[in-house]
């Protein structure tokens, strides 16, 4: 039986091994792995279509990418992201994967989806605005709920976000396996600025007090008119450490704030507020209740998600979009306006998952 090969250029093969976030140890074993990346081999850079697509998957490249003529150009990211130290962030392969997948996203909402009519008037509406006008902003547009967990703040400003027309996506990784974690450390969120279909993508790995932070940080930089945050110029990260104040003071309300601050105990006043005890500190030291951070000892805290060994998945999976992106995607697919195949691919899931998902969503609609 003869085996089918295609030929592949090595600047493909070379381009592969340059754009990849695997390390080196699985880069060695990738090239050990497959003879027909060794130059000795009858078989050099011709490899079966199965093991150029195993290739692909071992590296995290699109397997289409390996078929070109040339290696595709790399196009310059410049978002503003959330990094765990709110600095600038170096853009992985992992990372360009999540943010094209949602520019797809937007992009589909905002041509097809027939719901982004109407620009939105509060993009853009604080440029120029100092802290404080800018906080009244944000006051003016969100309602400040309280709860218990940050869980359910969280959730409650995904549904205000939703209402004001923003669309608002998390994800933990990049692709339909589990095999590519976005790491918080290279990002916590980032926006896309849109006047008619804004979205904010907030990295599900992280905890949910730094989601509920990062929600309103990225909603800051809409009212701002702003989603780029070049990191040569130093007023950018001045925008950013004002932008993290408003938060602060949004979520931490300085006479409510003033009134059970305990600098014994910044862990409590920091699970009122559905806040960081470092967040406390600043906030604590901003407003003169301490001349400095380090009079406060910090606890430990663990606010990490844990991973659930089960669980629903087709409940999980509804969960990485907001309920306005779904129902437009579902309403598409059921008047036959998106092909069942796209659907799975807008929604993020696997194709086999498609009618499940669907299904579990339409229940919930019906309940709600």
């Amino acid at each position: 039986m003869t085996v089918s090969r295609i030929e592949v250029k090595s600047s493909l093969v070379d381009w592969a091994f340059s754009v990849t976030d695997v390390n080196k140890d699985a880069i060695e074993s990738v090239i050990s792995k497959f003879r027909w990346l060794q130059e000795d081999s009858d078989t050099y850079l011709k490899p079966t279509i199965k093991q150029l697509a195993d290739f692909a998957v071992r590296l995290h490249v699109p397997f289409g990418n390996l078929l070109l003529s040339e290696p595709p150009k790399t196009e310059a990211m410049k978002l503003a992201f959330r990094t765990e130290k709110n600095a600038p962030a170096q853009v992985s392969l992992t990372v360009r994967d999540v943010i094209y997948e949602m520019k797809r996203k937007q992009a589909w909402f905002r041509e097809e989806s027939g719901l982004a009519n109407e620009k939105l008037t509060f993009i853009g509406s604080a440029a120029g605005f100092d802290r404080d006008e800018t906080l009244s902003v944000v006051s003016n547009l969100l309602r400040l709920n309280h709860f218990r967990t940050a869980r359910e703040l969280y959730s409650d400003l995904r549904n205000q976000f939703a209402h004001l027309g923003i669309l608002n996506m998390q994800k933990g990784g990049a692709g339909l396996g589990v095999n590519r974690p976005l790491d918080v450390k290279e990002m916590r969120a980032f926006v896309l600025l849109d006047d008619f279909a804004p979205l904010i993508f907030i990295n599900e790995e992280d905890s949910y007090t730094a989601r509920v932070f990062s929600l309103v940080h990225e909603f800051i930089h809409l009212l701002h008119g702003t989603d780029e945050l070049l990191s040569e110029q130093e007023n950018d990260v001045v925008e950013e450490q004002n932008i993290n104040k408003v938060v602060a003071a949004f979520l931490m309300p300085e006479g409510e704030f003033t009134q059970r601050f305990n600098k014994t105990d910044v862990a409590q006043v920091g699970r009122y507020f559905n806040a960081s005890p470092e967040t406390v500190a600043i906030r604590a030291q901003e407003i003169g209740l301490i001349k400095n951070t380090n009079e406060i000892r910090l606890p430990v805290v663990q606010d990490k998600l844990k991973k659930s060994t089960g669980g629903n998945p087709y409940n999980t999976a509804l969960s990485l979009n907001d309920q306005r992106y779904m129902n437009a995607v579902v309403v598409a697919q059921d008047s036959g306006l998106v092909q069942p195949t796209r659907a799975a691919s807008l929604i993020g899931i696997s194709y086999k998952m498609l009618d499940k998902t669907v299904e579990n969503f339409n229940e919930r609609e019906a309940t709600a």
